[in-house]
């Protein structure tokens, strides 16, 4: 074979040589993600508008209005039920049956393109992770699943992140943290391995303008270690108002059509952005811009506002794009705010509280405080700075998980009935049906048996339970061996009436749901039915028992290999 040769297995090195191809690849696609949103942006927003002429008002408010038109026929085009993003490829990394959709992928990376162009408040690195993610379990698909699916989904989305920050350490502390949510030896190499090559091509071929070019300054007063902490009980709070307003329940009139929402949302965007352009896209000079130099409260307010309520009407509207840059801009607004108030008391180094409001934030978003933490660090190479930062965050991620939980990925999924925190093993036994595992080899009786009939087809099956039905396959009953022979008259006639209560399981019963109901079962086997009431089969504690213990062994050999 291919990766034999004299007997030893070469097949180790796949997963090296993948990674390579997938940080080179994702890196190219990353910064012609860039460059298109950059070149359509001059004609939607910029100085080539292909409305030149014309007002300004009417230049500012058409971009957003043009840009959702077209994310609106993308939708309706390509018939998606929902834009897909980091959500999925965390729920892919984690469940083997749930792979991500190529084609939806690479359709909403277009759309959130398309929207940034136009001037929508989202941002690009939710997309790219996803993107990332999409191309690298594309190349497991294509060579037949050799290297765990997951392990190229990660190297996709740490390369994303590598490539789009300019910060290899913390794209592998991201996929980790994450997406995949553990770590392991097999997986770390690769993953490694392709955020560093990402980073080599980016910044060799292309110019990366750094997110953090002033110089910050770390902690110079005592006082600030409180203030800092301060900041990120604050953060965790702003967090969890935009993480709620993301996630939470929102009811849209009927009368609606789906795909007409994002031209709704363009049209919010491009009214607001007449009055504050700064809303508008990724925000990257205002935030640079407020990082050197503070404003004052009324117009911090402004934009910290016109932001989170900008970026919840784009994402509920499906004016598709990232929560993650937006959450940086709102974080750095807080941040700038807080240091503002802050310094008619004390003299406190106003970058500092910037940077560590735009950490503290975004990382309550993304569940990654020690990503967030590595991104300060390398985008500043300042130790100092990210200490500040570090303490901002770990109050921030210990106030926004408990007021609202893990991340808004994790809420997107709860919405969809998808706990991410059960583990690996209790995500694959929830996405199984119980027919998945049916047995069909059952002892069937009809009402019309008496009792010593029963209990000779029951004993000559070697079993000691039986099911009644009807000529349809409907279930009547269910009957006992040891019962049956403990009755004194076993020549009278079956009463159905005495055998029908027993555990049954649903057709749409997953195995995790089954193994709750049967945890107090006992007995030989539990009948599986369909809404009609026909049987279907029979499953026992045995096959839920293997079931499980298949669960862990793939677990453990992921995540302790």
């Amino acid at each position: 074979m291919l990766f034999h040769m004299r007997g030893i297995d070469f097949r180790f090195i796949l997963p090296i040589i993948l990674a390579v191809l997938i940080g080179i690849i994702v890196s190219f696609a990353v910064q012609g993600f860039i460059s298109f949103v950059s070149f359509f942006e001059s004609y939607l927003r910029g100085d080539n508008h292909i409305l030149l002429g014309l007002p300004k008002p009417v230049l500012i408010i058409s971009g957003p209005i043009i840009a959702g038109i077209i994310v609106a026929i993308i939708f309706k085009l390509a018939n998606l039920d929902k834009w897909h993003g980091p959500a999925e490829s965390i729920l892919a990394s984690h469940v083997p049956t749930k792979r991500p959709n190529t084609e939806a992928g690479l359709l909403s990376t277009l759309a959130s393109a398309v929207s940034l162009a136009g001037g929508a408040s989202v941002g690009q690195y939710g997309p790219l992770v996803h993107f990332g993610g999409v191309l690298g379990d594309y190349f497991s698909k294509l060579l037949k699943d050799q290297t765990p699916p997951h392990i190229l989904l990660a190297c996709g989305a740490a390369a994303a992140v590598s490539s789009g920050f300019g910060a290899p350490i913390a794209g592998l502390v991201f996929a980790h943290e994450v997406i995949v949510r553990h770590f392991s030896l097999k997986a770390v190499a690769p993953i490694l391995i392709s955020s560093i090559v990402a980073y080599t091509f980016s910044s060799e071929f292309y110019e990366m303008k750094p997110l953090l070019e002033t110089t910050i300054g770390g902690i110079s007063e005592f006082n600030e270690i409180f203030l800092l902490g301060i900041l990120g009980i604050l953060s965790g709070l702003i967090g969890a108002v935009y993480m709620k307003g993301l996630t939470g329940p929102l009811k849209i009139p009927k009368q609606i059509p789906i795909f007409f929402l994002p031209i709704i949302a363009g049209t919010i965007c491009g009214i607001l952005g007449i009055f504050l352009p700064e809303l508008l896209g990724l925000g990257t000079e205002t935030i640079r811009k407020l990082i050197a130099n503070p404003g004052d409260t009324s117009y911090l307010s402004l934009l910290l506002i016109g932001k989170l309520f900008l970026t919840v009407i784009c994402i509920r509207l499906s004016l598709f794009g990232g929560i993650f840059s937006p959450a940086l801009f709102i974080g750095v607004c807080t941040g700038s705010l807080f240091a503002f108030l802050a310094s008619s008391f004390l003299d406190v180094n106003h970058s500092l509280f910037a940077v560590a409001g735009l950490a503290a934030v975004a990382s309550t978003v993304i569940g990654g405080p020690i990503s967030m933490l590595l991104i300060v660090f390398e985008l500043t190479s300042d130790y100092n700075v990210a200490l500040g930062a570090g303490i901002s965050i770990c109050f921030a991620n210990l106030v926004s998980s408990k007021i609202f939980g893990h991340s808004a990925f994790d809420q997107i999924l709860l919405n969809r009935n998808i706990d991410i925190h059960l583990g690996r093993d209790r995500l694959y036994l929830a996405s199984v049906k119980v027919i998945d595992i049916l047995n069909k080899n059952y002892i069937r009786l009809v009402p019309e048996h008496n009792i010593e009939e029963m209990i000779k087809i029951l004993s000559s099956s070697n079993v000691s339970e039986g099911y009644v039905t009807d000529p349809k396959g409907k279930l009547l009953g269910k009957v006992s061996l040891p019962l049956l022979l403990q009755l004194k008259n076993k020549e009278e006639s079956f009463d159905i009436s005495h055998y029908q209560n027993y555990l049954f399981l649903n057709s749409n019963d997953t195995i995790l749901q089954a193994i709750d109901k049967v945890k107090d079962f006992v007995g030989e086997s539990i009948p599986v039915i369909e809404e009609n009431g026909n049987i279907l089969g029979i499953i026992s504690e045995s096959d839920l028992f293997n079931s499980l213990l298949m669960a862990e062994k793939e677990r453990n050999e992921e995540e302790l290999s």
